[in-house]
């Protein structure tokens, strides 16, 4: 049986203090046939830099000019390569399954 791929999209800006805990709730799923795109939307602190410490080959980083949520929402939907889309902001977590 062949899983389809989910795109986990997280757009981000300015949280520096949850976007660990966040990609970790992505990571720890059960279900592991993911991509995750995280869009920074310009962030001015350590987001990025936090984002880039998780390890994990189906993280991608993207990042544009401060456009607002909506703007990186849809360029981590152009850039998505999944069956399905699963939004996730910076500051929320996924429960474990």
């Amino acid at each position: 049986m062949t899983y389809p791929l989910v795109s986990v999209i997280i757009p981000l800006y300015n949280a520096e203090a949850y976007i660990k805990e966040s990609i970790a709730s992505v990571v720890e799923q059960t279900y592991q046939k993911l991509e995750i795109i995280i869009v920074d939307d310009g962030s001015s602190d350590n987001s990025v830099e936090v984002a880039k410490s998780v390890e994990d080959d189906r993280i991608k980083i993207y990042q544009q000019q401060n456009k607002g949520v909506s703007t990186a929402r849809n360029y981590g939907i152009e850039l998505a390569k999944g069956t399905y889309i699963q939004f996730l902001d910076a500051d929320d977590l996924i429960e474990a399954t």
